[in-house]
């Protein structure tokens, strides 16, 4: 189940999120120049001239060639610079993704919004999540259903939860009683 991603904010997370995309794309158009420049530097081999021992365009042959293998070398470190810079501006995207969802809520989740069989969204690490079934309502935690079969049954604290999905109906906000809804509007 894929939920929508919260509408872009502008928070410290999301800023050095977009910071590192604009470096990614930067690498990676830095990348595509060196190994444009140096598919042009192979121009010379281009029809298949053998390097001609003795002859006088040997040595600037030589040169040529290697000029032209280090401008593909450059390229192709460019490259990888800019796989490792896009992996870290997605996952840096993922963590603001999360921080946003989890800074919008208007109040914690509380043991009351859960019961045995919810279907919940859970942070399980900085940036990655995971949907569970509640086994368990807790007082600090929820115990979900593991695949072990009850030994290693997960607990996530209620503020790592996102969403609660029962009969159909997912919340991304705790339900607030009548009560509070009092004492916090009037």
């Amino acid at each position: 189940m894929a939920s929508m991603p919260p509408p872009r904010r502008d928070t410290p997370e999301q800023r050095y999120a977009d910071k590192l995309q604009n470096r990614a794309e930067a690498l990676a158009k830095q990348a595509d120049e060196q190994s444009e420049r140096a598919s042009g530097m192979y121009g010379r081999f281009a029809g298949g001239q053998p390097l001609l021992v003795g002859h006088h365009s040997y040595r600037s042959a030589l040169r040529d060639r290697d000029r032209a293998d280090n401008a593909t070398r450059r390229a192709i470190e460019l490259r990888g610079q800019a796989r490792e810079a896009q992996w870290k501006a997605d996952k840096a995207q993922a963590k603001a993704d999360i921080t946003a969802r989890t800074v919008e809520r208007t109040g914690p989740w509380q043991p009351s919004d859960f019961q045995p069989g919810d279907v919940v969204q859970a942070r399980t690490f900085e940036t990655q999540v995971d949907t569970f079934r509640v086994k368990r309502v807790n007082k600090k935690t929820l115990t979900m259903w593991g695949p072990g079969g009850g030994w290693d049954d997960p607990k996530r604290t209620y503020d790592r939860v996102l969403s609660r999905t029962r009969d159909g109906v997912t919340l991304t906000e705790p339900e607030r009683n009548a009560d509070e809804r009092d004492q916090t509007d009037g």
